[in-house]
């Protein structure tokens, strides 16, 4: 079971930004893709200081492949990206975690070799000075209750749901001004989905900036504040969380005619 807790782990934003009203990621026209073949055509987007933002869509709309061109793990083709006002396009991803950007990718990648404590003390390795490490790995352990139960063991014994809640507390231990989350439910049984969603709800109501990328519409507009919807590579639709939920089209395309109800 997740344990909710006070999170502590990431930085206030500055309040220069917070008075100029600049977005902590604000990204326009990006394009990237994969040799010759284009998987996001366009994307804008906007995440302000505090927001949760759901990238929504089907299985091949591109979702993850913007994230890793925003997170740096491959080269957009054009367009722009900034984190808090600076423009850190094409930056490498260890650059981005420094700047405050921490990704969690889908599949959760976590080193199956390591214990689930050195998992997490990796999630540390870009701060420099920025408060105690084994006070916030504490904080982390405290928050996922079997994590606590399983800190000396081998992150590949653990079932997907702990592999989920270790990706996350990994990212938490960067003490990141913005959260990137791709497809957090994947795998998981509908206990576990639940359980994972509940645990980024607490951390969206504790103040951290959010973006999730999922597949799960109803799952992901259920905790945004916002969301935006995308169709082979393209946004097709944005809104609040309430107005996307009540859409038809929505409704009808990816909820099925009782989603609402559901």
């Amino acid at each position: 079971m997740l344990k909710s807790g006070r999170h502590t782990l990431a930085p206030e934003q500055p309040a220069a930004a917070l008075v100029s009203g600049t977005p902590t990621l604000q990204v326009r026209d990006l394009r990237a893709g994969y040799g010759r073949i284009t998987g996001i055509d366009g994307i804008s987007l906007t995440v302000s200081a505090g927001e949760l933002v759901a990238l929504l869509g089907a299985n091949g709309a591109g979702k993850s492949t913007f994230l890793r061109a925003v997170s740096g793990m491959i080269k957009p083709w054009s367009g722009s990206v900034h984190l808090r006002g600076d423009d850190v396009t094409g930056q490498r991803s260890d650059r981005l975690v420094r700047a405050g950007m921490a990704h969690v990718p889908e599949g959760r990648r976590v080193l199956p070799t390591l214990t689930v404590e050195e998992n997490l003390r990796l999630g540390a390795f870009a701060r420099r000075g920025d408060g105690d490490v084994d006070a916030d790995l504490d904080g982390v352990i405290a928050r996922f209750e079997p994590l606590r139960e399983r800190r000396n063991q081998k992150a590949g014994t653990l079932s997907g749901g702990e592999q989920q809640m270790l990706a996350i507390g990994r990212a938490l231990m960067a003490r990141p001004t913005i959260l990137l989350l791709d497809e957090p439910s994947l795998g998981l049984s509908p206990r576990l989905v639940g359980e994972v969603f509940a645990l980024i709800r607490d951390l969206a109501s504790e103040g951290l900036t959010i973006l999730l990328v999922e597949q799960n519409v109803k799952q992901g507009l259920g905790c945004a504040d916002r969301g935006y919807l995308l169709s082979t590579g393209s946004v097709v639709m944005t809104g609040s969380a309430k107005e996307l939920l009540a859409d038809p089209a929505v409704v009808g395309s990816y909820l099925g005619a009782r989603g609402r109800d559901a």
